[in-house]
């Protein structure tokens, strides 16, 4: 433990010093899916050990709201699946043959989606990963999986054969906006449409699948991935195509 010493007269001080850090991160690409009812998904992640030492690290399911008894989630590592009912789940796993992670290695971690054939929905379901050693070392993800329509629609109007964004409209809204994009080039992309707040979190994610060249708009109406309406202020809409990346600015007033 660290010690500062202060020297004021004949009197020394001593403070302890705390020193917290990360010994792993918890990233994915993608935090939603969107598909029909009776799609199945897989929402992959990576667990990275930053540290020097190896570890020991407890996977928990901390919420699983799932629209209806037909939905389904599994917790899933590289090798295999575990049952639905699983909430927790260990890296070492004899059972598998996982390991404890070593230093600067990557445990990949998926989250398993069955949906409902017949009725759709949204799921919301979040992950905390955490250092069997020391449980403060800790991180969260939190997924939406949805089988509802997207809101997203063709529109009859010239192409430029480039990708960009049209400012959306209203702005400022209330209670909803509709931003129009382009997809270019000649033949589909994967697509991406997300909504950030100031602080750079995702808020919302609008689209996520492949196009092909056209003009396409899609309605956001203000709610978060947990179906929360958002406050008012200013958000920032995101178009990923490929390589191309474009950012808008909105102004919600509720």
């Amino acid at each position: 433990m660290k010690k500062r010493v202060l020297f004021h007269g004949l009197v020394v001080f001593f403070f302890p010093v705390m020193l917290w850090a990360q010994t792993f991160t918890f990233t994915a690409d993608s935090l939603a899916a969107h598909g029909a009812p009776g799609d199945f998904f897989d929402i992959y992640a990576d667990i990275h050990n930053i540290s020097s030492e190896e570890l020991s690290l407890r996977i928990i399911r901390t919420q699983n709201a799932l629209p209806s008894l037909y939905w389904q989630t599994s917790l899933c590592n590289a090798q295999a699946c575990y049952a639905p009912d699983l909430d927790t789940i260990m890296i070492p796993d004899p059972m598998f043959s996982v390991p404890p992670l070593a230093p600067d290695s990557i445990a990949e971690f998926h989250l398993q989606i069955i949906t409902d054939p017949d009725i759709p929905g949204t799921a919301y379901i979040t992950i905390r990963v955490e250092n069997v050693a020391d449980t403060s070392d800790n991180a969260t993800l939190s997924f939406t999986a949805t089988t509802e329509p997207t809101g997203l629609g063709e529109l009859d109007l010239p192409l430029t054969g480039i990708f960009q964004f049209y400012a959306n409209y209203p702005n400022p809204f209330n209670p909803s906006t509709t931003i129009p994009f382009e997809i270019g080039g000649a033949r589909p992309v994967n697509v991406q449409v997300n909504i950030y707040n100031v602080l750079g979190q995702n808020v919302a994610m609008l689209v996520n699948e492949p196009l092909a060249p056209g003009n396409y708009q899609v309605t956001w109406d203000a709610r978060d991935h947990y179906g929360n309406i958002a406050p008012t202020g200013v958000y920032f809409y995101e178009l990923r195509a490929g390589d191309y990346r474009q950012i808008g600015k909105m102004l919600l007033m509720q």
